[in-house]
């Protein structure tokens, strides 16, 4: 199981607790990040990215989040000290084209990652990643990230990939996809987690987040920080189920010591 919630609800539909181990999620050992690669050196070139500009990535965005987005950014724009960008990436490719055309009517300067390069990337304030396979490496260009599905009620997505990286990450309120583990990273102070509202209050919501982190280096760093540190010490449910999994495979003779092992192993992970 991955918590003890979930233990305790298998147990009672009959399970003995003998046989009900907890070994966390998996989900953070997926989580995982490393230096900026070459993809991402890629992007930070073709749209010159840099610390004057803080990147703020939009990652796997649902209708209409993007419009939302959008109209936050407005805001941002017109009340940051800074120059701040937008990097919107869709969840569903066959909303890349539909994306565009809201960015094609935003009034806004922007540029389509999957376009030939062009001198006006650089001056673009919003990037589309209508690509597939890249987000990961946009991270680490990242400021701050939105993690999208969670402002559309569709349950929201995996932010272990941005904590890992060490950004600081916010969230809309419908996050029950990833419930556990949203709520251990608020415990923690290791997330913003925007409150419920209608979509004029949370685009206003959104901005004065936005902008409190942009204007605070310290604070992201902090929250980033934090963020990853969580994500580290969860790690190790893949290697303690597969470990569970052998001593179950093993020899009849050695099981029932193994077994033992491994529940006593399972009681200490939080």
């Amino acid at each position: 199981m991955q918590t003890e919630a979930d233990a305790e609800r298998i147990r009672a539909l009959g399970l003995a607790k003998e046989k009900t181990l907890v070994f966390g999620s998996m989900k953070f050992d997926a989580g995982t990040a490393g230096p900026a690669d070459s993809l991402a050196n890629e992007l930070r070139q073709r749209f010159q990215l840099s610390d004057a500009s803080p990147l703020i990535l939009a990652a796997s965005t649902h209708d209409p989040e993007e419009v939302v987005l959008l109209n936050s950014f407005r805001q941002v724009i017109f009340r940051s000290k800074v120059k701040p960008r937008l990097m919107i990436a869709p969840r569903h490719p066959e909303r890349f084209a539909e994306v565009a055309e809201l960015l094609n009517s935003s009034g806004l300067p922007w540029a389509q990652r999957s376009a030939p390069p062009d001198p006006s990337d650089a001056q673009a304030s919003i990037i589309l990643l209508d690509t597939i396979g890249e987000l990961h490496s946009a991270y680490s260009l990242a400021s701050l990230v939105f993690v999208g599905g969670s402002l559309a009620p569709t349950g929201g997505h995996n932010v272990l990939e941005p904590a890992a990286a060490a950004v600081p990450v916010i969230v809309g309120p419908h996050t029950y996809n990833f419930q556990s583990i949203v709520e251990s990273f608020v415990a923690a102070k290791a997330i913003i987690q925007l409150e419920p509202a209608t979509d004029s209050a949370t685009i206003i919501q959104l901005a004065d987040v936005i902008l409190e982190l942009l204007g605070d280096r310290g604070r992201r760093r902090e929250l980033g920080e934090l963020a990853q540190r969580l994500v580290n010490e969860n790690r190790g449910a893949t290697e303690r189920t597969l470990q569970s999994l052998r001593f179950l495979l093993a020899p009849s003779n050695q099981a029932g010591d193994r077994a033992d092992a491994v529940r006593k192993k399972s009681s200490s992970v939080v």
